[in-house]
């Protein structure tokens, strides 16, 4: 067993720097190493390269894989190409970290996790919400049941897209590629964390539109949704919301509240617990306008538990099954939006 997990990366994007970042973070523990990096433009690869010193660059996923000296690959790439690209590194036998959305089918997902499962190496999705402290702490809470019974959860995701926003990458905006819209890209780490603290849905109503832009997928989105713990929910995913407003999670319970916005705690009522009310906003988590500018310390902590997962021969903590889950959920609202139809759980592939 290594000693440490060198990843190589694909993609050179706002993701692949977040990742690059994040590995740089835990670089003193060494359990991962950042070794190698593809992109299909030759300059891109050389300043990536050269940015976060590394040794290996390609212009081709499939000749890293087979001559970088790596363990595990991160996948940060359009969406469409989240699935081939995964594949092509599990049947190469690398251990995969695959950005959000990890596809764009249930079909897709699927085929992922089964390849993973039948190459016997790790897949793992950065949905690296999960590891930040203030989301820990709810879930924590709920799991020692100081909320009570859970009787209502509400994501609220309002950003803003410019029509250059959808202009500047052909591979946005369409359904063949992004594999939707407003949902599956902006709403959906906080339609993850929902889903992670209220459990699993039984079934939904929602209704998608495209109201400000000039686009085949939703930029506006709303669904009802009821919990298989007889709690209820509500979704609001959108980028039409001018000028942008920060995410909003709500979990409430017959003994408590929380509400957190972007990933601020603005209010923890618990029974028997001092009460938290924050107005103070925290400069750099602003992602609602500039994802660019937030830490990448949940990153880094999902990097980490990743390649711990790898060295220990463990699931990682947001696998492949737990990736899928937001995916199911949001194609279920496609569906209901489509059809008009109540969407029971579970989702076929």
């Amino acid at each position: 067993m290594a000693e440490c997990v060198k990843f190589g990366i694909i993609g050179t994007g706002v993701g692949a720097n977040f990742c690059a970042k994040g590995l740089s973070m835990i670089k003193d523990l060494g359990v991962a190493k950042l070794v190698a990096v593809t992109s299909r433009r030759e300059e891109r690869a050389k300043e990536f390269a050269s940015k976060w010193n590394l040794s290996f660059w390609y212009t081709n996923h499939e000749e890293m894989l087979e001559r970088a000296p790596i363990d595990a690959v991160i996948v940060s790439t359009p969406h469409y190409l989240h699935y081939p690209m995964t594949i092509d590194a599990l049947k190469a036998d690398k251990h995969v970290l695959v950005d959000k959305p990890m596809a764009i089918s249930l079909k897709e997902a699927d085929e992922m996790i089964n390849e993973a499962e039948k190459r016997g190496v790790k897949l793992g999705v950065n949905l690296q919400s999960r590891f930040d402290p203030t989301f820990r702490k709810v879930k924590d809470a709920v799991n020692e049941g100081r909320f009570g019974r859970l009787i209502l959860g509400e994501a609220t995701v309002k950003w803003f897209r410019t029509q250059e926003y959808y202009d500047s990458s052909p591979w946005r905006g369409k359904w063949a590629t992004e594999g939707g819209g407003a949902l599956i890209n902006q709403a959906i780490h906080t339609l993850d964390l929902l889903l992670w603290i209220m459990g699993p849905p039984k079934f939904l109503w929602g209704q998608i539109d495209t109201v400000a832009h000039k686009i085949e997928v939703e930029d506006i989105a709303v669904a009802a949704i009821r919990f298989e713990n007889g709690a209820l929910g509500i979704i609001q995913g959108s980028t039409a919301t001018y000028p942008g407003l920060p995410t909003r999670l709500e979990i409430h319970g017959t003994k408590g509240t929380a509400i957190i916005e972007g990933e601020i705690l603005k209010r923890w009522s618990v029974l028997g617990e001092e009460e938290v009310v924050t107005e103070k906003a925290k400069e750099g988590l602003k992602s609602w306008a500039r994802p660019e500018l937030v830490p990448a310390t949940n990153h880094a902590a999902l990097i980490r538990d990743f390649a711990e997962a790898v060295l220990n021969d463990r699931e990682p903590f947001v696998n492949g099954i737990e990736g899928r889950r937001s995916i199911e959920l949001i194609m279920a609202i496609y569906e209901s939006g489509r059809s008009n139809n109540i969407i029971e759980f579970p989702l076929e592939g």
